[in-house]
């Protein structure tokens, strides 16, 4: 027979136990945050990439490997293009002023790849973006990879049948793709860009980036 104090340390004991149990329960698995409202595509699982090899602006190869550490914004494009991918790189200009003030742009960088690995040398490209910002990147390659490196990012583009020499307009996607320090695809904005609404997308998917537990265990090791 229990004696009263032991009847009531042992209730005492089990009240305990329910509440650690329900507090560990609750900081362990936490509800899940409500989805991000963007002008676009956010992805709460980012994509995974496999492995890929371009050729950069200055000859050297691009792996997923150079997107580690820092955001990446990836449009692909070429530089013959007449019109949407000029005005795409001026908007993303002004997103990265932008970013600039608010002090969210010193682990950032840019990136086109051009489709049009026939007329886009990487010398060309190398000129052609830093026109629009010193900051920018360029990249291509042969089309066996650029054709793999779009099917993962749900890129699209068509080249028409033409002579060697002839001009020609190559139909694409108008995404840009943000990729995140993980070199994972976090978010697809599409268009149209406008700078300031890019800017605050970015903001708060790199803060709930950086508030995610994976992160935040990173920074302690």
């Amino acid at each position: 027979m229990f004696r009263p104090n032991t009847l009531w340390l042992t209730l005492v004991a089990m009240v305990a136990l329910v509440a650690g149990l329900w507090l560990g329960q609750k900081w362990l698995y936490q509800a899940p945050q409500p989805p991000l409202q963007i002008a676009g595509i956010y992805l709460p699982q980012p994509k995974e990439l496999d492995d890929f090899t371009l050729i950069g602006q200055n000859g050297q190869p691009v792996t997923r490997a150079d997107l580690k550490g820092h955001w990446s914004f990836l449009y692909f494009g070429y530089t013959y293009c007449p019109d949407i991918c000029p005005l795409t790189l001026v908007e993303l200009n002004k997103l990265d002023q932008l970013l600039g003030q608010q002090q969210l742009n010193q682990d950032t960088a840019y990136l086109l790849i051009s489709v049009d690995p026939e007329r886009d040398t990487p010398a060309r490209l190398g000129e052609y973006v830093r026109y629009f910002n010193q900051k920018f990147q360029g990249a291509t390659g042969t089309p066996q990879e650029l054709e793999k490196l779009a099917k993962q990012l749900s890129v699209l583009y068509i080249i028409p049948p033409h002579q060697v020499g002839e001009s020609y307009t190559v139909d694409h996607s108008s995404t840009v793709l943000l990729i995140d320090p993980d070199a994972r695809l976090h978010a697809i904005f599409t268009p149209p860009h406008e700078p300031a609404t890019l800017a605050t997308d970015f903001a708060q998917i790199r803060q709930r980036y950086e508030s995610s537990p994976s992160v935040k265990s990173k920074t302690f090791q």
